[in-house]
């Protein structure tokens, strides 16, 4: 009997953790496809491949085109290639509701460290959004190919959201040619 009453346990709790884990994935795919953006991607800035469009057919048409379009690597636009400088578009998402008509931005140098590089006011809508969407232009001497950055969104000194990412682009060409003038070579120079 008792070998019996094991089996049954065992099979008890094996039923228990597949209904469990059937529950959480129920759960988690319910949280994904019919919740709101701003649940879904709380506390993250995200930096999109192109501007999205301002209305969507549902949220998870929101959430799927939030997805298809991030990145976290940025090349300069062609006009703007020579002149070294990147367009971000970006979206915020908060956890709670902005009690403020204006957020910080703030660029770090996280390369190697953190180095505060720039800082920027931009002014809300309306109070209690938990959405931010802008667009803002980097450019050098700040800011710098081949640099990794962190972008944060900041509310009274509280930080509600941040992202990472990379600019890449074209960088110093060297050709690795060096001349020196005939003094130089004498070493008189």
């Amino acid at each position: 009997m008792h070998k019996r009453y094991s089996r049954i346990a065992i099979g008890f709790v094996a039923f228990l953790i597949s209904c469990a884990s059937l529950a959480l994935t129920g759960t988690e795919s319910t949280s994904w496809a019919g919740g709101k953006p701003e649940d879904v991607f709380k506390g993250r800035i995200i930096i999109t491949k192109k501007r999205l469009p301002l209305r969507f057919s549902s949220a998870g048409a929101f959430i799927s085109a939030v997805n298809s379009s991030k990145t976290d690597k940025l090349w300069p636009t062609e006009e703007d290639g020579e002149k070294g400088s990147w367009n971000v578009e970006y979206i915020a998402f908060f956890a709670q509701p902005l009690n403020d008509s204006e957020i910080q931005i703030k660029f770090y140098d996280i390369t190697s460290g953190k180095k505060f590089v720039a800082g920027d006011a931009q002014y809300t809508r309306e109070r209690g959004s938990r959405i931010f969407s802008s667009s803002i232009v980097l450019g050098k001497p700040e800011f710098d190919v081949r640099k990794h950055y962190m972008m944060v969104a900041e509310s009274r000194g509280h930080v509600i959201a941040t992202t990472s990412f990379w600019l890449l682009g074209k960088g110093a060409n060297y050709s690795g040619k060096v001349e020196f003038s005939d003094g130089e070579a004498r070493g008189k120079e």
